[in-house]
């Protein structure tokens, strides 16, 4: 089917056959088909929006102040270097939106997958890569599932979105009972067994990829920059640079006459934070120190609002790659308690739980092995996750 200038081609690329839809510019999908991923059928366009496995990409967030784009790329690499478990140089790291305490939030995704991406797609033009669950709507107080293929797909924050195995999923729900959870299933499929224990449950009555189309035009982030931008991206910007110095000049001249103006902004500044530590310490006097007001505020309302949910999506999000990885490794039991995932794991040998235990640590968890034995399927042990260092 021929394509109009307004419609847009978007391809998921989630397991061996991946889904493309082409969206007319009213969000409805007016062709879609199916495309084995080892060689990619798809229909000619000018742009392609690729739709990526959320499980290979990371969501961070990080402290960096307000900087140029360039350098902003530069630095952004050894940023997060300290969070993640493989060498910076092998990893393609992208800036998303600020959070609402001035954080960055950013993207993660090894450089590899970024080649075989583009190798798959050769001749097309990708304008947009974003992870697939990110694409799913979100607002507080609410967490967003869907399938895609063989995957969950799951968000419950702003910057809080993971691809999981459904077992996985479903021994995680253990932990998740709080009744004002606001649960939203997106497209068709959703398994009886999650729907009976999941508390307040709707359907939203919108096709899975309208959705994620959607969502990947508010998304504010794309895999597709850094080293991967387009050529022509790359072109547009030399064009400007000689616009960009005069720019330049003129907001030094303005910065100069500001500086006054900056001094009694600090010192009116320094009175704010001096009040909002003051409210902060008599809304929640059990919180001792206080560093950043407004994201410790949050993450107490979440508490309170869903207990520990909230603590234990986190940690499966993030163990939850390094136990698909071990092929070998059989996750039997899942207990979270007191802010601690306890996992109970079925390993060929002791070395398993222990390469396993190693693994949690380079994610900068901590994960101790509180017990072990031997038996005739191998070593049988428990392994306790929590926040924090090494």
């Amino acid at each position: 089917m021929a394509r109009t200038r307004s419609d847009k081609l978007v391809v998921h690329a989630s397991g061996e056959r991946w889904e493309w839809a082409v969206i007319d510019r009213n969000g409805q999908t007016i062709d879609r088909g199916h495309t084995p991923a080892d060689d990619c059928q798809l229909p000619t366009g000018r742009g392609v929006t690729l739709l990526v496995d959320a499980a290979a990409c990371t969501g961070l967030t990080v402290e960096l102040p307000e900087m140029s784009a360039r350098r902003l790329e530069q630095a952004l690499r050894w940023a997060v270097e300290d969070q993640l478990a493989s060498s910076a140089e092998d990893e393609h790291v992208v800036a998303g939106p600020r959070a609402a305490d001035g954080r960055l939030h950013c993207l993660v995704v090894a450089r590899e997958r970024m080649h075989r991406w583009h190798a798959a797609l050769a001749g097309q033009v990708i304008d947009v890569i974003v992870p697939d669950a990110l694409c799913l709507p979100w607002q507080a107080g609410q967490v967003s599932l869907a399938a895609a293929g063989d995957r969950l797909l799951a968000r419950w924050g702003e910057w809080s979105f993971g691809s999981f195995d459904p077992d996985l999923f479903e021994a995680m729900l253990e932990g998740l009972a709080d009744p004002q959870a606001r649960w939203i299933w997106y497209g068709a499929g959703c398994p009886q067994p999650l729907r009976e224990r999941i508390g307040q449950f709707s359907h939203a009555d919108r096709g899975l990829p309208e959705v994620l189309a959607a969502g990947a035009g508010q998304a504010r982030v794309n895999l597709q920059g850094g080293d991967f931008a387009p050529a022509t991206a790359a072109g547009v910007r030399r064009q400007w640079l000689w616009a960009a110095a005069l720019a330049g000049l003129a907001v030094l001249l303005a910065v100069t006459t500001a500086g006054v103006e900056l001094i009694q902004l600090k010192r009116q500044g320094d009175r704010l934070d001096a009040e909002i530590l003051a409210q902060f310490s008599e809304a929640f006097p059990e919180v001792g120190r206080v560093v950043r007001p407004r994201e410790q505020a949050e993450r107490e309302l979440a508490r309170l609002r869903f207990g520990e949910s909230a603590g234990v999506m986190e940690l499966l999000h993030r163990t939850a790659p390094v136990l698909s990885a071990q092929s070998q490794v059989r996750l039997e039991g899942l207990n979270f308690r007191d802010a601690q995932l306890e996992l109970t794991l079925v390993a060929p040998d002791l070395a398993g739980l222990d390469e396993l235990e190693q693994r949690l640590r380079a994610l900068d968890l901590r994960a101790d092995v509180q017990s072990a034995s031997l038996g005739s399927e191998g070593a049988t042990g428990r392994i306790r996750v929590t926040e924090g260092g090494r």
